[in-house]
């Protein structure tokens, strides 16, 4: 299995881009600028199975609300795991151009042949899809732990939401849900990594192993994309409930689980 986990950053001088890369047994992890050259030379050759991308990945950069954005900006969702909206003039849209980007080059890395089980595309022809490392983690910690979260300053959820993983020795499942649980080395990399762009990659990482494996779970619609997110039977009860609840109010959301569509209507196994 080859695969990309990347998360975008934005400086071209400091390396506030991860990258993450599993080539069969290996696992790689690194950091980069913006500059492109520097993202190739941190990501390799070779072609990826499964590339994911921490930005928004459309067909249209220009369209308007994203309802993938909307789901996860509402109720329990919008205290653990709220997303920034793409659509909002200045870094919302500077972070859409920056998904275009990086989708488009990333393509040129990423295979298209089909997979175990169908995914939700949205570049035709590409394997290559959106994760959301805090919904990611968000939806596996539980009620509890998220009760006694602390106060934390802006940007620093994630790493909260990536200890609490850790802690609750939740990675271990998700490797084994997603393909790589015969990989110990992959396990042991995941848990005992510090930096916040690398850990950021490897959710990106996991995500498309998962979407791989055909065990994977992706929330939005066609035309504002999907959030790609760990399989829906890891997820914690307060995240099932909190999505049946956004389902009913908006019915034009579709949830992909493992391959398969379910529309508002349907009931989520």
């Amino acid at each position: 299995m080859e695969l990309i986990g990347f998360d975008i950053g934005f400086s071209e001088t400091r390396r506030t881009s991860g990258a993450a890369r599993l080539k069969g047994t290996i696992l790689s992890c690194s950091r980069a600028t913006s500059e492109w050259s520097c993202r190739a030379r941190v990501l390799g050759d070779g072609i990826a199975d499964m590339t994911a991308i921490d930005g928004p990945v459309l067909k249209d950069i220009d369209d308007p609300k994203r309802l993938c954005e909307t789901v996860f900006s509402c109720g329990s969702f919008s205290r653990r795991c709220k997303p920034a909206f793409s659509h909002v003039q200045g870094t919302g849209r500077k972070f859409r151009a920056a998904g275009k980007e990086t989708a488009e080059r990333l393509a040129n890395l990423t295979h298209g042949q089909n997979t175990v089980r169908a995914f939700p595309r949205v570049l035709e022809g590409k394997n290559l899809i959106e994760a959301f490392p805090n919904a990611f983690l968000g939806v596996l910690v539980s009620d509890s732990r998220f009760k006694e979260m602390p106060t934390l300053r802006r940007g620093k959820k994630f790493d909260w939401l990536y200890d609490q993983c850790c802690q609750s020795h939740v990675f271990r499942s998700v490797v084994d849900h997603v393909g790589l649980g015969d990989l110990p080395a992959i396990l042991a990399a995941i848990e005992a990594n510090r930096d916040h762009e690398e850990r950021a990659a490897l959710v990106c990482l996991l995500t498309a192993a998962g979407v791989v494996v055909g065990r994977y779970t992706a929330v939005g619609d066609d035309e504002g994309g999907y959030f790609f997110l760990p399989p829906f039977a890891l997820w914690e009860d307060w995240a099932r409930d909190e999505l049946e609840t956004q389902r009913k109010r908006n019915w034009s959301v579709h949830v992909w689980i493992n391959g398969e569509c379910f529309g508002a209507s349907d009931n989520l196994p």
